[in-house]
């Protein structure tokens, strides 16, 4: 997160008149099982603009479906990038599926979008994937650069968008095999994506070979996302949660609004088509009393109706991982609880999952800053050393 609010001061989104547009519309009939192809073009990557880095990969937008929070197929887009030089290793090059970290709502911030404008800030990551060889595939999740809200941190959606992407992208005609073992990689949204899509591999897509798991600060409880980012750089980053669950749950859209007086209606209005880019726009370090009838902040509601079965639905840790999964997590981190990270920790494994954890040490400082959480993001080269290893043992 600290990454794309350090690129609203480097650079600005792409403008409403993209040529890319029509592509986003679905068509009326599509193939609605999980995981079919409804188009593709040829893409680019940009370099990006404010570390050089260059992607060197053979790129395609796709189109595709998913299920989607309220568990109805749902067009989904995404990008397959495959490096031009060979795979090293034994076998079929691994297929990384990457979740991005939180990047906004409005369909201007689809990370297939900002990636052809250099902008699309798990570019980082995804070039040094490609730098080892991996094919990776980055899904725009549900709402993104598609029709209908983007339902921020919900499980169902976001887990099934990283599943269905990986069941996409393993086809020939990308420069994929269709035989590729796979991985979910994320930190921030994309890590709870990455968790998410751990837990329902085994279940909704027993067929795929997932080999390894990297979820970084996954934020596996938004009760303690309420707690920690209330207030913060990002707090009217609230409305995306709010939002989120209004998409998720449509039959509460009056409870989950009744909480909230002008000003936070307006919030949760006007942040839904804005990018982490918009941070400024977005109230920073106003805290959600300002924004409820009575007062109280957000987190004070979280343990009614319809606020706890949404907070409850999302919780990370309930259903154990059938891969190796390596959880990140810096103990300073200022919106990720490492509280809340260890206990999802101690639920996998006492489930009997295969759970390598990764701790920073660093300090808390500047807190509300997102500088905590978005410095956390050094384990992902821990990260990548693991995720060689688990690749390198494919081919014994």
């Amino acid at each position: 997160m600290l990454v794309a609010v350090a690129a609203s001061v480097l650079g600005t989104g792409p403008g409403s008149a993209d040529p890319w547009d029509a592509f986003y519309k679905p068509p009326q009939k599509f193939d609605t099982r999980p995981g079919s192809l409804i188009r593709s073009a040829p893409s680019y990557a940009a370099v990006i603009p404010y570390t050089g880095a260059n992607i060197d990969a053979r790129t395609t937008t796709v189109m595709y479906t998913s299920t989607g929070a309220r568990n109805r197929p749902t067009p989904v887009t995404g990008s397959v990038l495959v490096p031009r030089q060979p795979w090293k290793g034994k076998g079929d090059r691994p297929l990384v599926v990457v979740g991005s970290g939180t990047i906004g709502a409005g369909d201007q911030c689809a990370p297939s979008r900002l990636l052809r404008y250099g902008q699309a800030y798990e570019e980082m990551a995804i070039g040094v994937l490609l730098a080892n060889g991996y094919a990776v595939a980055m899904t725009d999740y549900e709402g993104l650069g598609t029709p209908g809200d983007h339902p921020y941190l919900n499980r169902r959606s976001l887990g099934t968008s990283m599943i269905d992407m990986a069941r996409v992208a393993r086809n020939p005609r990308f420069g994929v095999s269709a035989t590729a073992p796979v991985a979910f990689w994320g930190y921030s949204e994309g890590g709870f994506a990455a968790g998410s899509a751990a837990e329902l591999a085994a279940s909704y897509a027993p067929e795929l070979p997932v080999f390894a798991a990297f979820a970084g600060a996954p934020a596996p409880d938004l009760a303690d996302l309420a707690r920690l980012g209330d207030g913060s750089l990002l707090g009217g980053g609230v409305g995306w949660v709010v939002n989120g669950f209004i998409a998720a749950y449509p039959q509460h859209r009056d409870a989950f609004l009744s909480v909230f007086n002008q000003l936070g209606r307006s919030v949760l209005r006007d942040v839904n088509s804005y990018c982490v880019f918009d941070v400024m726009r977005m109230l920073p370090f106003v805290p959600t009393t300002f924004y409820t009838k009575d007062g109280r902040p957000i987190r004070a509601y979280l343990d009614k109706e319809p606020f706890r079965t949404a907070v409850d639905e999302q919780r990370l840790g309930r259903v154990a991982p059938k891969m190796p999964v390596l959880v990140s997590q810096n103990r300073g981190d200022d919106v990720v609880d490492p509280l809340g990270t260890d206990r999802m920790v101690r639920s996998w494994r006492a489930k009997g999952a295969d759970v390598t954890v990764e701790t920073q040490h660093l300090p808390l400082f500047l807190p509300g800053t997102f500088f905590g959480h978005g410095i956390g993001m050094v384990g992902e080269l821990r990260a990548l050393s693991w995720l060689n290893e688990k690749a390198a043992a494919l081919g014994r």
